[in-house]
């Protein structure tokens, strides 16, 4: 079983135990003080609460309150905070709470988005089950829900108190979402690790064994939370966890807007691709760098893209990571380092999107 703990600020209220390991979800009680606080209160979906909600509960402290939401991304809206926060407080849950995220990233992005305006906010552990909230949505302390169109327009930062990840629940994935979540891990080996990029994408990602997974798994968390511990509130460095997320939140975006909505990690599989594209034409990727990326991060796409360049670049005007009227850009000037705060022409952008997708 590996252990690892995030280090933050000392302005910050605590530290996130993060545990990776085997069949852990039912040692939750052994793993985590829990007698400490007076409810424990479970976010999930449908889906995963009926292929894990058993197993946690059993584990956790008599009298557990529960609410499962529709499962999908369609879910992160503010109607579904309001039903987490009429659950809770129909269940008696207090200031001294703690809520546990049971699911994927849209649930521990609504279930802490919650507990972090739930009476100010309340204690939250994420038991991540998909690839992709293993290695991001969990870790980190960014939680939110869309609005109006946009991703995580509405949102807070409030680190979680851990989180468990039980690989066990891997198991489950349809071979789409494992490849989805594979995506956040070749971007951590993009911006900051070019070793761990060469490892990763050594394989297909379905041929890693477990153990080999899980140390996957392990030093892609580490890698974001030795970030997070730099730059809680994105002021600079925690910047680099961005790329591929401009115009992978505009397709994202514009996906759920039709029949086929793409997987959060496809999105910014491709967002990565185009913004490779968009390094190489401003001279800071070499062409062969360029096309490797391109290469490897493509196959982790199982889903039909449909190019509006005017569309997506007007989604692209409504990112958070604007500064006035500037889109402030994360990009590789190099395999394994990231550069942060670069401003980018819109024919450049549409020239990227034109031959990338």
């Amino acid at each position: 079983m590996k252990q690892i703990t995030l280090k933050l600020p000392k302005n910050t209220i605590h530290d996130c135990r993060i545990v990776i390991g085997d069949h852990v979800m039912e040692k939750i009680n052994n793993l985590f003080d829990l007698k400490k606080y007076s409810r424990v209160f479970v976010v999930t979906d449908e889906n995963i609460g009926s292929l894990f909600l058993k197993t946690l509960l059993s584990a956790l402290p008599k009298g557990t309150a529960f609410i499962a939401l529709p499962t999908g991304e369609k879910e992160k809206h503010l109607n579904s905070v309001e039903k987490i926060i009429t659950a809770m407080h129909n269940a008696d849950c207090d200031r001294h709470s703690l809520v546990v995220n049971l699911g994927g990233g849209v649930i521990s992005d609504i279930g802490g988005f919650t507990a972090s305006i739930f009476m100010r906010g309340v204690d939250v552990l994420n038991i991540p089950t998909t690839l992709l909230s293993m290695t991001d949505a969990a870790i980190g302390g960014k939680n939110g829900v869309n609005f109006s169109g946009v991703k995580n327009l509405i949102g807070t930062i409030r680190q979680p108190v851990g989180v468990l990840t039980d690989t066990a629940s891997l198991a489950t994935l349809p071979k789409r979402e494992f490849l989805s979540g594979f995506a956040e891990i070749i971007k951590h080996g993009l911006i900051k690790d070019e070793s761990f990029f060469r490892l990763v994408v050594s394989k297909k990602p379905d041929q890693f064994t477990l153990d080999q997974l899980v140390k996957i798994i392990a030093r892609s968390c580490q890698i974001k939370a030795a970030i997070v511990s730099s730059d809680e509130k994105e002021q600079s460095e925690r910047k680099l966890l961005n790329f591929g997320h401009t115009v992978g939140h505009a397709i994202e975006a514009l996906s759920l807007e039709t029949k086929k909505p793409m997987l959060h990690g496809e999105a910014v599989a491709m967002g990565m691709i185009v913004e490779s594209k968009i390094s190489h034409l401003l001279g800071f990727l070499t062409e062969k760098e360029c096309n490797v990326i391109q290469e490897l991060i493509r196959p982790l796409v199982n889903a039909t893209i449909r190019v509006n360049t005017r569309l997506i670049l007007n989604k692209i005007q409504s990112d958070k990571k604007k500064r006035g009227d500037q889109i402030m850009w994360t990009l590789l000037d190099r395999i394994g380092h990231g550069v942060i705060n670069i401003t980018v022409e819109d024919k450049i952008v549409k020239k990227a999107l034109q031959v990338s997708i």
